[in-house]
């Protein structure tokens, strides 16, 4: 069966900014600049659709070039788009971020408000076509009132529930009850919103995966960085350290086309330890490129980094 794989979220013109020189504040510094199409949802879909089909995209533009030429760019992948809506009046959302030297963030500027303006009824409307074949991807981009919605119909109808909170201020628009999450993939600084503790070791990821299962999450995926991931449900308590890439070109992205891989791997009946190594391998490739979503990720270069690349090696104790 080609399970059907439903990414809802966001959408935006990226802006990356590199300066060229050390950075100094309160003057201007010479940059060098990309744009390109990024949002959360919409890197995990693009990240999918180089691997697979039937994937299925939610979300809204503005009635704007960028618009315009979004939609046109998803139609080109494949990407199924009868669901995105144009609100007339509000931008497209935009997204600028201020890498450092090494392609590390160092500052992002969101302006992402026509999210606050999507039209509930109309966007949720096809919605209780969903089943429970289905996967369905979300990101917190979208209004409160949308996420919970998606968590009761996941009661009702029995699919596969996928969250990633974006960041430690959206995270905050998760309900107390995640009953029926069935994965839910934060970084570090997430988790620690979302259990309200404080986050230095492997450990302490443990203990927060613990607490997000108490909670209802099946199943809970800490996203590490340079220090890799942490998987904690029911079964089992791993860490897993990173492919180790040098040098490391740009990380924007990396955390999208990691849980991209696993979504593909659950796409494809894989074991979830196995559906986390895909996603740490299409992470690692995204490392390696300036743009958002690499390209040329396939399934030969997902394979290739997986048997010539060795995982970084960390401080089980302390890893930050």
């Amino acid at each position: 069966m080609n399970r059907k794989i439903i990414c809802v979220g966001g959408i935006c013109v990226d802006r990356k900014i590199t300066p060229t020189h050390q950075l100094q504040f309160k003057t201007s510094n010479p940059v060098s600049s990309l744009s390109t199409l990024g949002g959360v949802a919409h890197n995990v879909a693009k990240n999918l659709s180089l691997l697979t089909d039937n994937i299925h995209f939610y979300s809204v533009v503005g009635q704007d070039n960028e618009g315009v030429d979004a939609l046109t760019h998803l139609k080109s992948l494949n990407i199924q788009v009868q669901n995105v809506l144009t609100i007339p009046n509000k931008p497209t959302a935009r997204y600028d971020v201020l890498l450092d030297q090494k392609g590390e963030l160092l500052i992002a500027l969101a302006d992402m408000e026509i999210f606050d303006h999507i039209p509930f009824s109309k966007f949720t409307a096809s919605w209780l076509e969903w089943n429970n074949e289905e996967i369905v991807f979300l990101d917190t981009n979208l209004p409160q009132a949308i996420i919970e919605y998606a968590l009761q119909i996941a009661h009702r109808q029995n699919f596969r529930l996928c969250i990633d909170p974006v960041s430690a201020l959206k995270a905050k628009k998760l309900p107390g009850c995640l009953e029926h999450v069935y994965l839910l993939k934060p970084d570090r600084f997430e988790a620690e919103t979302l259990t309200n503790t404080c986050i230095h070791s492997v450990s302490d990821c443990i203990k927060a995966g613990k607490f997000l299962l108490d909670k209802g999450v099946k199943n809970c995926i800490i996203s590490l960085g340079k220090a890799g991931y942490v998987l904690v449900n029911e079964t089992t308590q791993l860490h897993a350290p990173a492919f180790f890439i040098d040098p490391i070109v740009d990380v924007s992205g990396a955390g999208d086309a990691f849980i991209a891989g696993i979504l593909y791997g659950l796409k494809q009946n894989a074991p979830l330890v196995d559906a986390c190594r895909t996603g740490a391998a299409m992470a690692a490739l995204t490392l390696q490129s300036s743009h958002t979503v690499n390209e040329d990720i396939n399934h030969e270069t997902i394979k290739n980094i997986q048997l010539t690349h060795t995982v970084r090696e960390t401080d089980h104790a302390a890893i930050f």
